[in-house]
């Protein structure tokens, strides 16, 4: 179930201390119009993200040092902000889709695209086939429109183990290490055009504060690619 949204994203600026910090009003002009492809299977979380996106909420500013569950209460609706969605194609995740994936894909500016990390750090051998066909197709489309980036999303990390959203932050580089090591990511970003363009962002959708953290990241990550 492939997702286009045109979005204006709120901008990303450092405090003295070097925290990165959403700050919400102050629309980057660089982001204004900016078109999302929302792509992966079934059962992976993309329509909890575009509700989010449509209906959530997120931190007006949250420190990335602190665990994920800790999330301040100084949020902002998204709804409420100069967050623009002109109009939303809801699509089967089935691999079967891929002509409607390329198309909403050659419209987008960015690509998201949702994997299960879970089945991925247990080698289960129908996710991998499944993530490795999929960005098999993303990359020939890729290839007529090199400039945009591609977000590799992988969620349910609360089902991994160690569990993602309550590690221990001097583990998470042993964590995220572990993941960048697997074969099917390396593959991965490498289809998407190397590390350079492929971002991996990992975290959960299980609850709204730990959709917070993971929207905040994938945030945090696009303000690099501006």
């Amino acid at each position: 179930m492939p997702i286009w949204i045109p979005i204006i994203i709120a901008a990303l600026v450092l405090t003295a201390g070097g925290t990165a910090v959403l700050n919400w009003r102050n629309i980057l002009t660089s982001f204004r119009g900016k078109k999302f492809a929302i792509l992966g299977a079934r059962g992976v979380g993309k329509t909890h993200l575009l509700t989010f996106l449509t209906r959530g909420s997120i931190p007006g500013n949250y420190k990335q040092t602190l665990r994920p569950e800790k999330v301040p209460s100084n949020r902002f609706q998204l709804g409420k902000l100069d967050l623009k969605i002109k109009e939303t194609r809801d699509l089967p995740g089935g691999h079967d889709e891929y002509a409607e994936w390329k198309t909403l894909s050659l419209e987008a500016d960015v690509i998201f695209y949702l994997f299960r990390i879970d089945k991925l750090m247990e080698h289960d051998a129908k996710a991998e086939d499944r993530v490795r066909r999929d960005m098999k197709q993303i990359e020939g489309w890729l290839k007529e429109r090199p400039q945009f980036p591609v977000f590799l999303i992988g969620t349910h990390g609360d089902l991994t183990n160690p569990d993602l959203t309550t590690i221990p932050a001097n583990a998470l580089g042993d964590y995220r290490d572990r993941v960048h090591a697997l074969p099917v990511i390396k593959e991965c970003v490498l289809r998407a055009g190397g590390s350079k363009k492929a971002k991996v962002v990992l975290g959960s959708l299980k609850s709204l504060e730990k959709t917070e953290v993971l929207v905040f990241h994938i945030f945090s990550q696009l303000q690099g690619q501006s």
